[in-house]
């Protein structure tokens, strides 16, 4: 499976800023089947571990710093999946070294270090990009037609949930460390948060307030879950709710719209090539269910991202659009009583 470029020829060259479990998912793999986009390199501050890292992913170069994967001439584009701490660094870096930027979710630690991210990126001609694969696949498509349609009537209440089960991630995994941008919210809660601004509009300035919040922290100023109440200007009231300590053994992911005539629920938007994605509409006229398409979230993806680089094409997920998802996790810890993230 793959696309044309569309410049014959041109062929955009990627390295890997850390030698992270999600880069095998979000760009290894995908990369295999997008034509125009090359893997050159992968970087670690362990030399050892991205030697290691390029032997299994069959990669030219390996290097043990990332200052040398960012000054390499062999490289035109790096994809940055270091802790949401340690993003803002190292993204400023590469785009001024005038690289394209690929950064992953959430956006940065909080949303003045993302504010800086979005400055340098205004102030040059790279791509930056924030990786949230899931705008870019068709499901996000039939979402926007099903609202676009009117079927629902006037929107009255959007919610959004991704839950995983506890146990699933340890605590002594990286994210229920507060120093480098841990909590349920920076992990999981910006998909939700993401949902339901797709949901409430298609302008990504049109914001809505926290009304209010609360968490449950079971390691110190780390939500282990956390819910929150939101309200748009225009009146349209919602939810979002994330949590790494959620009971039972299933993994819960939807986003749920209540119209005056009907209401939407897709499950699973976050990752439909894994099953479970259902587009579901029930009005007075009955219930109707949409097909999904099982390609990966992460292959439509890299697409975007080749595509902005090679011929200028638009994306929706900007550096400014991530600094509004920011804005609203960083009002999400606040309004239950926590501080947004440190920076590095």
């Amino acid at each position: 499976m793959g696309a044309a470029l569309a410049s014959p020829g041109m062929s955009v060259r990627l390295g890997l800023l850390a030698a992270s479990r999600i880069a095998d998912r979000a760009v290894v793999a995908p990369a295999r089947d997008v034509d125009g986009v090359r893997l050159m390199a992968v970087a670690a501050r362990d030399r050892a571990r991205a030697e290691a890292a390029a032997e299994k992913w069959r990669l030219d170069r390996a290097f043990g710093s990332y200052e040398q994967l960012i000054e390499s001439p062999d490289v035109d584009a790096v994809y940055i999946g270091t802790p949401a701490s340690f993003h803002r660094p190292w993204a400023i870096a590469a785009i001024e070294a005038g690289k394209h930027v690929l950064c992953e979710k959430p956006f940065a630690a909080n949303a003045d270090d993302a504010r800086l991210i979005a400055d340098a990126a205004r102030s040059s001609d790279v791509v930056v990009m924030e990786a949230f694969h899931w705008r870019y696949h068709p499901y996000a498509g039939q979402i926007r037609s099903v609202l676009d349609s009117g079927a629902l009537g006037r929107i009255d209440r959007i919610e959004a949930v991704f839950d995983i089960p506890d146990g699933w991630i340890p605590r002594d995994d990286i994210r229920w460390d507060l120093s480098i941008g841990g909590g349920a919210t920076m992990d999981l809660g910006c998909y939700p948060i993401q949902w339901v601004r797709f949901a409430a509009s298609e302008d990504p300035s049109d914001m809505p307030d926290v009304v209010s919040a609360e968490a449950v922290c079971p390691v110190e100023g780390v939500d282990g879950s956390l819910r929150a109440e939101l309200r748009w200007p225009s009146g349209v009231t919602g939810s979002i709710h994330s949590s790494m300590i959620a009971d039972g053994d299933d993994v819960a992911a939807w986003l749920r719209v209540t119209g005056e005539r009907g209401t939407m629920l897709a499950t699973n938007p976050l990752a439909p090539q894994q099953g479970n994605a259902t587009l579901t509409v029930e009005t007075e006229s009955g219930s109707t269910s949409e097909e999904i398409e099982r390609s990966a979230t992460y292959f439509h993806q890299l697409i975007a991202f080749r595509d902005a680089i090679v011929d200028g094409a638009p994306f929706p997920t900007t550096a400014d659009d991530g600094v509004r998802n920011m804005e609203i996790i960083d009002a999400c810890y606040r309004a239950a009583g926590l501080e947004p993230r440190p920076a590095v």
